[in-house]
Order: C-alpha cells, then sequence, then structure tokens
C-alpha cells in the first residue's frame, strides 16, 4: 500500500517522478546552465542568420554559417571522446562554455564598433562549433553520472523540457529584442547569457570523469575504432546513428533557411521571423506531454522511429506552404513529432551502451551530427537554383524514404511492441 504522500499526489507521487533527477545538485546546476546554453543558442541563429541575410541577401551565404557552425562535428566528432575523456567532465564543459562566451562577446563588440564583416561571423561560428564538438559528449556522458542510469530517460525528459521552452522562448527573444532595439541589443543580450552559463556551470562539484582514459595517440586510435566496432555490433545504438544522419542531413537544414522564408516566401519582418521559429518548440513542448505518456507503454526505439518519420512529413508541410498562419502550423506539427526524436536520440544510446564505451557511442552519434553540414550546403545551393520551398521540401521527402528503409532492413534495430514489465518498472 502507498503511503499517504503518493496517495494524494505529493513529492513522491510516480507522477513527479519524472523530475527526481533535479534532487541531484549538480544535474540541477547542469540543467539550468545547458537551459541557458540552449536559449543563446536559437537566439544566436536567429540573430546571426537574419543579420547574415540583410548583409548579403544570399540564401546560399545564410546556408554557410550553418555549415561553419556544424562541420567542427563532422571533422572531430568522431575523436572528441578521445580526447575529452582524458580530463574531468565538468572541467571540459566549463572551459569549452567560456570560449563559447568569448565569441559571443567578440561578435558584439565587432558588432557594436561598426567592424562586423561577414567572415567574422563566420570564424566565429565555426570556433563556436569546434567548442560544441567536444563539448556535447562531455555534456551527455555527464548525465547517467549524476543521476544513475535508471533515471536517464527521466534526465532526457526533464532537458527535454528545458529544450523544448527555449525554442520558443530563443526565437521569440530574438525577434522581439532585434524588432525593438536593434540586432546590437540582442547580440549583447547573448554575450550576457552566456556570461551566466558560465558562472551556473563554475558552481558545479562533480569530480566525474570516464572510467578508462585513453593513453597515447596508439591508445586514442584503438580506443576509436573500438568504438565503431561496437557501435556496429549494437543494432540499436547503429540504427539511432543511421536515421540521425539523415535528419541532420536533409531534414533539420531547413532551419537555417527559416530567414528566407521568412522574408522572402512569407513577407515577414523580424518579429513575423520570430514567431515562425518558436512555432516549432511550441509544438515540442505539446509534445513533451505526447512522449512522456508513449515511452511509459511503447519502446524507446519505436517513439524515435514515429517522431523521425513524423518530422519529415512535417518538413515537407511547411516546404508547400505560402500562408503564414498555416506555415506556423505545420512547423509546430514537425517540432511535436521531433520531440520523439530528440529525447530517444540520447536516452537509447545512454541505456544500451556499457559504462565504458558511453563515451565513444556518445562520440559516434556527434559524428552523425555532424554530417549536417553537407546537408545545408546541398540546402543552400539548391535554394539558390530552384528555391527554398523546393530544396527543403524534397530533402525532407528523401529523409521519410530513407528512414523508413532503415526501420524496415535493419534487424534488431526496431521495438514494434510494448515495453515489457520489466522496462517499465524501470521508468
Amino acid at each position: 500500500m502507498g503511503s499517504e504522500v503518493d496517495r494524494v499526489g505529493g513529492a513522491n507521487s510516480p507522477r513527479w517522478e519524472v523530475f527526481s533527477p533535479l534532487k541531484n545538485k549538480d544535474f540541477a546546476l547542469l540543467w539550468v546552465a545547458n537551459g541557458l546554453w540552449w536559449q543563446a543558442m536559437w537566439m544566436e541563429q536567429l540573430v546571426l542568420g537574419w543579420l547574415v541575410l540583410e548583409m548579403t541577401d544570399s540564401a546560399w551565404l545564410v546556408a554557410l554559417i550553418g555549415f561553419f557552425r556544424f562541420i567542427p562535428l563532422l571533422l572531430f566528432g568522431g575523436v572528441s571522446a578521445a580526447i575529452t575523456d582524458r580530463f574531468k567532465r565538468r572541467s571540459v564543459v566549463l572551459v569549452i562554455q567560456v570560449s563559447n562566451m568569448l565569441g559571443l562577446i567578440c561578435i558584439a563588440l565587432l558588432y557594436v564598433f561598426d567592424w562586423l564583416v561577414y567572415w567574422h561571423i563566420a570564424a566565429i561560428s565555426l570556433g563556436i562549433g569546434c567548442g560544441w564538438a567536444m563539448d556535447w559528449t562531455s555534456r551527455r556522458a555527464l548525465i547517467p553520472d549524476l543521476v544513475g542510469k535508471d533515471r536517464v530517460v527521466d534526465a532526457m525528459v526533464v532537458e527535454g523540457t528545458l529544450q523544448s521552452v527555449t525554442r520558443v522562448s530563443g526565437p521569440l527573444m530574438a525577434g522581439y529584442l532585434m524588432d525593438f532595439i536593434g540586432v546590437k541589443g540582442a547580440l549583447v543580450v547573448l554575450a550576457l547569457l552566456s556570461v551566466l552559463g558560465v558562472l551556473i556551470l563554475s558552481r558545479m562539484k562533480t569530480q566525474s570523469r570516464a572510467p578508462n582514459r585513453p593513453q597515447g595517440v596508439v591508445d586514442t586510435w584503438r580506443k576509436q575504432v573500438e568504438g565503431v566496432s561496437y557501435v556496429w555490433r549494437h543494432p540499436r545504438i547503429l540504427g539511432v546513428v543511421i536515421v540521425t544522419v539523415v535528419m541532420n542531413m536533409w531534414a533539420f537544414p531547413f532551419q537555417n533557411l527559416l530567414p528566407v522564408f521568412a522574408r522572402d516566401v512569407l513577407q515577414q519582418g523580424p518579429v513575423g521571423f520570430g514567431w515562425l521559429a518558436a512555432s516549432n518548440g511550441i509544438g515540442s513542448v505539446l509534445g513533451l506531454f505526447i512522449v512522456n505518456w508513449a515511452r511509459k507503454t511503447h519502446s524507446k526505439e519505436k517513439v524515435f522511429c514515429l517522431g523521425s518519420l513524423l518530422t519529415c512529413l512535417g518538413v515537407v508541410g511547411f516546404s508547400l506552404s505560402t500562408a503564414f498562419y498555416l506555415s506556423l502550423i505545420m512547423s509546430a506539427l514537425a517540432g511535436l513529432a521531433q520531440v520523439g526524436f530528440s529525447i530517444m536520440q540520447s536516452s537509447v544510446i545512454l541505456v544500451e551502451s556499457s559504462d565504458e564505451m558511453r563515451g565513444r557511442a556518445m562520440g559516434a552519434l556527434v559524428l552523425a551530427i555532424g554530417m549536417g553540414p553537407l546537408g545545408r550546403l546541398q540546402v543552400g545551393g539548391m535554394a539558390e537554383i530552384w528555391g527554398a520551398p523546393w530544396a527543403v521540401g524534397s530533402m525532407a521527402a528523401f529523409a521519410f524514404i530513407v528512414i523508413a528503409a532503415v526501420v524496415i532492413l535493419l534487424t534488431g534495430f526496431y521495438r514494434p511492441g510494448k515495453i515489457s514489465s520489466i522496462e517499465r518498472e524501470e521508468i
């Protein structure tokens, strides 16, 4: 029989169990710092995208900034864990956050003094991307260390909640700031958010680090080969990595062309642009409730695959729309479905991989995300020739076909049935 607190829905009630990871102080600090980081990232993409479009009037150059931002994930994602596993994970995250802060402060100062040119934005975007490539594996690998493997999915849902909220607040704040106080004010706010994130991360006390640190170049290379072999032998991890490649190459690049859709297709200014980007986040907030319900009765892989496929369909619908409010709806539907992809993407790998191989498995995921810049080059080139709607729609449709093929053909990846009673107890 449950306790009185359980019966009345108190703090120990199962309905609130998803928030239990926040009882760990270091995870709570990491969670808040991640929220600031997401807020700054969504703002940065919109502010810099709009700024570049105003400076160059070129869809290709707008997409190229996205390429510079994400190409380090492809270049360094596969070796990031081998490098960062040598150090304490908190130290890695903090140092890289400081470097990102300096980059955003530099952009703000260059703009304030009217010295900012396109190559400055490209170079600093590249630098921030390099930091992200190294930071991401450590930031994610910290989660099981802080909350335990049995609470990883809960932790990812809690983090996904904050990420979804910032996908609304970030674009809206960027749009309204640019409209009311201009790009200069938005850049200053970006710099201040990054400073606050560093201050919060500095309060973490964890000394977590990888169980087995690589020793020298030969050992580093050996561990990378082991990581690739490990992913290849585990269909659930391999399936997540392949689908992540597809989504980042052909479904998500539309986000870099939102300034073009807002201004040239839908005839909107900065505020309309902000709402267009925020609508995707509004959908993701609603999607959190659906995913939190679905994960209790369906496998992580099923939620992941359905979320990926429905996201592609939402992006296709968005590309076909020429009406602002219909575009908001289609973007929201894509965001709603994307939550299943985003939460279960890391959850499957963190749960399925061993403690020793966790960092290297996450490194493979970063490498998969790093394929995104190739898609951004592709969508930019296609948009320059055939227009943004045709480029985005055809790429998302192709992504849908490839993901469906992976679900059907990769044996051992997709679990269509309901989760077992043992897995339900772990949730």
